[in-house]
């Protein structure tokens, strides 16, 4: 039977490795069970997950709090290891491994899973500040508006930026054309690494 010329033969999409990352530790609960597991495994008994799982998660129920707080700590210690180790990581990558890693989590957002957040470069060029944020950050550097609170503060900045005569507003747009033009360069060179 011949082929229909009009329908399109899509391939799926083209699996991205994901980029080497720590592994996130799992929680006291976790640890708990892995040790009941390996005690099971010793002991030379049959290992039956489910049922293990039961006991283990009735065991669980019936520690006392000064045992689990035990788990609880060190899953603390284990999880603020894995933040650091993260932080690292994520120094470490390289603008195009950022740009991988990021077209990957996009596929899998595209694909319907959730949770999947987009990676930002620490070390990626910082967009300047726009005019008015510029006369904002001097207005709060004076400190005349310290004692507002950040609401207060930002209808304040607006209201004296709409009332800065155009020659104190054409000082900011000055300085920020120059950091635009700093962060244009800027770009472009970490855009050329990926």
């Amino acid at each position: 039977m011949p082929k229909d010329p009009k329908l399109k033969v899509t391939k799926p999409p083209k699996k991205i490795p994901a980029v080497a990352m720590p592994k996130r530790p799992g929680t006291s609960w976790n640890m708990f069970f892995r040790e009941h597991m390996e005690k099971v495994k010793l002991s030379g008994k049959p290992v039956v997950p489910t049922v293990e799982g039961a006991i283990a998660a009735e065991l669980w129920k019936n520690l006392s709090p000064a045992d689990k707080q035990v788990y609880t700590d060190r899953y603390k210690a284990n999880f603020e290891a894995f933040k650091k180790e993260t932080k690292e990581r994520l120094q470490e990558l390289t603008p195009a491994e950022y740009k991988l890693e990021n077209q990957r989590r996009q596929a899998l957002r595209e694909a319907g899973k959730k949770g999947v957040p987009t990676l930002k470069d620490p070390n990626a060029p910082k967009r300047p500040l726009s005019n008015f944020f510029l006369y904002a950050k001097d207005l709060r550097a004076s400190g005349k508006y310290a004692h507002m609170s950040l609401k207060e503060q930002s209808k304040a900045f607006a209201d004296a930026w709409a009332s800065l005569p155009e020659e104190e507003k054409a000082k900011y747009t000055e300085k920020n054309k120059i950091a635009m033009e700093a962060y244009k360069i800027e770009k472009a060179a970490y855009d050329a690494q990926t």
